[in-house]
């Protein structure tokens, strides 16, 4: 059965270094971030700090805390089948 390793910590503590070094053992990396990314490119804004809290804080109040774990798990289950996975960027407790 493969594994879920899910990383967390403060902004700018290490994360995605850490998330590295899982990917670079053969897991697959989810990094929550992504579907930030997705949308503000999706909505033509600049990806900026600022624009990124609003998508973030707008998806927040769309699907709750638990935001970016619920739209990740479909990528969750998919990479689950094949390998391990490192799970980089929860934002909230309910994550």
């Amino acid at each position: 059965m493969n594994k879920v390793v899910a990383v967390v910590g403060m902004a700018g503590s290490g994360k995605s270094e850490v998330a590295r070094v899982f990917e670079e053992s053969g897991f697959k990396k989810i990094r929550f971030g992504d579907i930030t990314d997705q949308e503000v490119k999706r909505r033509g804004l600049a990806l900026s700090e600022e624009n990124e809290r609003y998508v973030r804080q707008e998806t927040r109040k769309e699907h709750g805390m638990a935001a970016y774990a619920i739209l990740n798990l479909p990528r969750i289950d998919e990479a689950l089948m094949s390998s391990d996975v490192v799970v980089d960027g929860l934002y909230s407790w309910e994550e």
